[in-house]
């Protein structure tokens, strides 16, 4: 009897949560795994905004009748959208050593394990963002206006003629400088010019009959001419797309986690350990709402749900995700709703029947 119960403890598969005791020792062949946690990758689309005055902003109103024109360079930020993705990892705080019995060493079940291996260094991507930049116009970034002009300059001229003293009328040609109301009157005067060949076009009034390719080819290069000396009034807004891509894996269940701040003026600012403030106004956090509200998923992240304790053997520990609501707030509002996502956190950590020695423990867990 005693040899049987002997030879019964020996065969039967044992699993340890790791770290292991103080002083507790465990013998034989042995293989190590950790249980699924989901990690959330979310990604943060910003649009950079830059405002560049125009050269000819102070002459809009008096020479075009426009008042909403850019009155000073300026660059500030806002949050074009954000999405999330769970991706499922590892959760190192849920490690397990499993000692193989007699049965699993002679089916060489570790060598059936290894089709499936782990790296334990496994690590997050990094957080990292791309960028896009919207480039000036060449029109608005190369614009040159002369500054001097020509100008035909009349006067009387004395000469003397068959010894008769003469007053002959002539003229010269001069450079002079061209104030900016004057440069400013002339990119006026290009627009008022465009806008009449765009109807002339449009009217039908040249001699010349153009195909219709012809003519929106025409017709488009006008508006963009019109554009160009416009944009020297008006000013330009450019938007450059920055994207920013965050692994949130430090979640807690039932926990609310702020994972950046966002300021108008700054842009996005991300806090590696998470720790920005929830009283922020600038913080931006990740709710978590369970869909399922019981007494079994309230205790979900417990040890003390994780089998039976004052058992001699444990079974293989698993859990299975539970749908959980994501919301994310600013300000104590809502401002976005992710919807609904299956999460390994909020699972309860339970214990199989002893005696799985064909188990295949990579259908729920991450071997190591």
């Amino acid at each position: 009897m005693f040899v049987c119960a002997g030879l019964l403890g020996f065969a039967q598969t044992n699993v340890h949560k790791l770290p292991l005791d103080s002083g507790k020792t465990v013998k034989g062949s042995t293989f190590c795994y950790m249980l699924p946690t989901t990690t959330l990758k979310v990604t943060v689309n910003v649009t950079k905004v830059r405002e560049i005055k125009g050269y000819y902003a102070d002459y809009a109103e008096n020479l075009l009748g426009l008042k909403n024109v850019i009155s000073e360079n300026r660059t500030f930020y806002k949050i074009k959208d954000i999405n999330i993705e769970p991706v499922v990892t590892p959760d190192a705080t849920e490690s397990y050593l499993v000692q193989l019995s007699s049965k699993q060493v002679k089916d060489n079940y570790l060598t059936k394990l290894s089709a499936k291996p782990f790296d334990p260094n496994f690590k997050n991507e990094a957080h990292s963002y791309t960028t896009y930049t919207s480039p000036i116009p060449s029109f608005f970034k190369n614009y040159s206006d002369p500054t001097y002009t020509e100008m035909e300059d009349a006067f009387v001229e004395t000469k003397i003629i068959d010894g008769v003293v003469t007053q002959v009328p002539s003229n010269r040609t001069k450079l002079v400088s061209k104030s900016n109301t004057q440069k400013a009157q002339e990119a006026a005067d290009a627009i008022g010019k465009s806008r009449k060949d765009q109807y002339n076009l449009v009217a039908g009034e040249q001699e010349t009959a153009y195909s219709a390719e012809a003519l929106d080819k025409m017709l488009a290069e006008l508006k963009q001419w019109e554009e160009n000396y416009l944009n020297l009034f008006t000013g330009l807004i450019l938007e450059d797309e920055i994207s920013y891509v965050l692994y949130v894996d430090q979640i807690d269940p039932f926990d609310n986690l702020p994972i950046f701040s966002f300021d108008q003026d700054k842009g996005l600012d991300i806090n590696e350990d998470y720790s920005f403030s929830e009283k922020t106004s600038n913080s931006y956090t990740l709710c978590f709402d369970p869909v399922y509200k019981t007494n079994d998923v309230d205790t979900a992240i417990s040890n003390a749900t994780m089998g039976n304790k004052n058992a001699k053997h444990n079974g293989y520990f698993y859990r299975k995700p539970m749908p959980v609501k994501i919301t994310m707030r600013h300000n104590n509002n809502d401002v976005y709703n992710f919807g609904i996502f299956n999460m390994y956190q909020y699972g309860r950590i339970q214990s199989l029947a002893p005696n799985q020695d064909n188990l295949n423990v990579t259908d729920f867990g991450f071997v190591y």
